[in-house]
């Protein structure tokens, strides 16, 4: 990784002292995703450079790596004949995410040139929703009907010029395509060769539904140390298969999208993309905010009273809030990332909401007890202010806990991400709780002594 990072810094350092030759040099010995990472940390001027010395060969491996914002900026800056060549010699899947970004002019002649069964294939996997295992799906497979000998099957494959990458199984099928099981490449050579396909297939070795989704394809390969597997149609068909490079970029994916998320941003914009674009982009979340913070300013405007005949309640107030918040952000993060690893169901969520509602309690009545004698021995305030610091705190800790199980549930039960919401909901619900708990008990039991 870090020789890595010494050749892209040389890129940059070359670029900035116009070392062309070295910068074609440095670019040779980079693989496609090197190369895409260097793309996307450059500004637009300087990224149309160093594309413009990018490997015609490399170009489809490179733009199938980038964000969707970058890939979409370069190709708007080839002509046709250049976005034709680069997809020449794409693996199907691959070509598949590509084409949605295409001009449909080029996209309908890239289709056209392919031969029938290639134009079947990539049909079936474009049907499919990219966060599918449809969508993962590579076509490019081997598969035979049962009945042939191992013998005919090793003749077959030696008489190609190459197996598709990731080849480690053979799938056997019916003259349907329905699927039967699979064979391992390597037992092709340790068994009988007159031995029928299907007496050494692994029926039990099972396909994944196309319509699955990715987060679960990704837990099957964790689950079942898989390396590929089949994938079918509702109707068992053969579609194709998962391998687990592809895996590897789906949960690559997830890391990347549950942190920008949290922050109302895209993970596929261009960090260089222009300033009012950037800003318009941002502006959206921002007003959303502002709306929050204006529901927690609400909340406190309605004890001004009390606010202004005790001054040190607006001292203390924030401390409330923010321990709140915190117990509440670490329960919405464990069942966030719980739900997406499929460890926390509805099943179970009842036993965690019980779980969560003690340690908070405990944490809660602990951390209540030391606030309540630090706010009498620092602010010299009397025991009555500590003891209701103390209490809000409790309860808002308490509350923030329960809200950081709920919360998830019901984004998810509404049709939204709970990483791209949830935290908002959680800081305002925090804040306004406790605010309202800390003021509200102050003037119960305070401001008829005032």
């Amino acid at each position: 990784m870090q020789h890595s990072e010494k050749k892209l810094g040389k890129v940059i350092s070359d670029l900035e002292r116009d070392q062309i030759a070295s910068i074609q040099k440095t670019l040779t010995s980079l693989n496609p995703s090197e190369i895409a990472r260097l793309l996307e940390s450059l500004t637009l001027g300087k990224r149309k450079i160093i594309w413009q010395l990018v490997d015609q060969d490399d170009e489809g491996d490179v733009l199938k790596e980038l964000v969707e914002d970058v890939r979409q900026n370069l190709i708007e800056e080839m002509d046709t004949t250049e976005l034709i060549a680069v997809t020449q010699d794409m693996e199907l899947d691959d070509l598949a995410d590509l084409l949605v970004d295409l001009p449909e002019a080029v996209t309908e002649q890239v289709i056209t040139a392919l031969d029938q069964q290639d134009q079947i294939r990539l049909e079936s996997v474009m049907s499919y929703e990219e966060d599918t295992a449809g969508g993962l799906t590579n076509p490019n497979i081997i598969s035979v009907r049962r009945g042939i000998t191992l013998e005919v099957l090793i003749r077959y494959l030696k008489r190609l010029n190459k197996l598709p990458e990731h080849t480690h199984y053979i799938y056997i099928v019916n003259k349907y395509n329905t699927y039967l099981g699979a064979v391992k490449l390597v037992d092709l050579f340790l068994e009988d060769k007159d031995k029928p396909i299907e007496a050494i297939m692994d029926e039990s070795f099972k396909a994944i539904p196309a319509s699955e989704d990715a987060k679960q394809v990704a837990l099957d390969f964790q689950d079942l140390d898989l390396i590929s597997t089949p994938v079918i149609d509702q109707n068992n068909k053969l579609l194709g298969q998962i391998t687990v490079d592809d895996v590897v970029d789906v949960i690559q994916d997830q890391a990347n999208s549950e942190i920008f998320n949290m922050a109302g941003l895209d993970d596929e914009d261009d960090i260089f993309a222009p300033v009012i674009l950037s800003t318009k982009r941002r502006a959206v979340w921002l007003g959303v905010n502002l709306i929050t913070a204006f529901v927690v300013a609400g909340a406190i405007g309605l004890f001004q009273e009390i606010l202004q005949q005790i001054v040190i309640l607006a001292v203390l107030m924030p401390i409330v809030a923010s321990m709140g918040g915190v117990a509440g952000n670490q329960t919405l993060i464990l069942v966030i990332r719980g739900i997406a690893m499929g460890k926390i169901q509805r099943s179970n969520a009842r036993k965690l909401l019980i779980k969560e509602s003690s340690v908070a309690l405990l944490n809660g009545f602990t951390w209540s007890i030391v606030v309540s004698v630090l706010s009498v021995a620092l602010f010299q305030t009397s025991w009555h202010i500590g003891l209701i610091v103390g209490a809000a705190m409790l309860l808002n800790i308490f509350a923030s806990a329960i809200a950081g199980v709920s919360i998830p549930f019901l984004l998810r039960k509404m049709g939204i991400d709970p990483a791209l919401a949830g935290g908002v909901l959680m800081i305002t619900l925090t804040d306004v709780l406790g605010f309202i708990t800390f003021l509200g008990l102050a003037t119960f039991f305070l401001l008829g002594q005032t």
